[in-house]
């Protein structure tokens, strides 16, 4: 495949993120593929796979909010957060009332705090991953980062299972399993999450998504309609010279710290970014091989 875009995955359980984007490599024979953040092996939902050009917009998607439905288990921690983890805190099951959940879920609708990623995960601390440290029992020094849970709505109690199901909406970065423990801790207890599904990254929906054996090359989404969807600033411009020599470029009345450049047919071509006044200096190219072979000589010299 050489066309570029990007494909809604709806990820099964049990797989890791890569192994889901090698998988659909594989499928149709893409040479660059990426995607717009990953999901635990445990995790279901929305995937955003970026194929070929698409992989050079990946940080302009990431930053988007994400959507989830999660179930936590009360009264048990374990060592990787969820439930295919290892066991390392039981306590009894106590009864906790509706109120003292909906209080807690109430503080965290627009809250901005700074939580620390679990142990299990794979940011990186002098040069390896937290995992790695973590498998070899060593100590290392976990900062936190500031996160924002624009919502938390709580979908129901189970008091005889002792579980919790909610939906949060919140912004990149944040570690729904640190999110757990943060809001068992409220609770005065333990947990750990035993349900995770991504329904939104973005404006991107899981409603969009395909699974991967159903998935077909017609499926892949535009990066004009993916930018349109998720709404980046798509400005027709039509000097190809200037954009295939990366030529700082004016445009009038705009001052976005980004935009993406188009051309009439809606390929999208390159990104640039604001540098002072109306002028845009190229950050990358992003038009396709088939795109640049396909130009007349008479369009090069535009």
């Amino acid at each position: 495949m050489k066309k570029s875009g990007i494909f809604l995955v709806n990820k099964p359980q049990d797989i890791t993120s890569n192994d889901l984007i090698q998988k659909i490599k594989t499928k149709f024979n893409i040479k660059k593929i990426g995607h717009a953040g990953t999901l635990d092996p445990l995790a279901t939902g929305l995937m955003v796979v970026l194929v070929n050009q698409a992989t050079k917009v990946s940080n302009y998607l990431l930053n988007a909010d994400k959507t989830y439905k999660v179930e936590m288990q009360l009264f048990v921690r374990t060592d990787s957060g969820d439930i295919s983890g290892n066991e390392i805190e039981i306590e009894e099951f106590r009864k906790i009332s509706k109120k003292e959940v909906l209080e807690v879920a109430k503080k965290y609708n627009g809250y901005m705090y700074d939580q620390y990623p679990p142990i299990y995960s794979a940011i990186k601390v002098n040069g390896k991953k937290l995992y790695e440290y973590a498998r070899k029992n060593q100590d290392v020094e976990i900062t936190p980062k500031t996160v924002t849970i624009s919502s938390c709505e709580i979908l129901d109690i189970n008091t005889k299972q002792g579980t919790i199901s909610f939906i949060m909406s919140c912004s990149k970065g944040t570690y729904v399993r640190s999110f757990v423990n943060d809001f068992a801790k409220d609770l005065g207890t333990i947990a750990t999450v035993s349900k995770l599904e991504r329904t939104k990254s973005g404006e991107f929906d899981l409603t969009q998504a395909k699974n991967i054996e159903d998935l077909e090359e017609k499926d892949l989404l535009s990066m004009y309609d993916a930018l349109m969807q998720n709404k980046q600033t798509l400005i027709e411009y039509h000097k190809i010279k200037d954009i295939m020599q990366g030529k700082t470029i004016t445009v009038i009345g705009r001052s976005e710290p980004i935009i993406f450049l188009v051309d009439d047919k809606k390929n999208v071509t390159a990104v640039y970014r604001w540098v002072a006044k109306e002028l845009y200096a190229c950050q990358r190219g992003l038009w396709d091989e088939d795109w640049a072979e396909g130009l007349s000589e008479a369009e090069r010299e535009l």
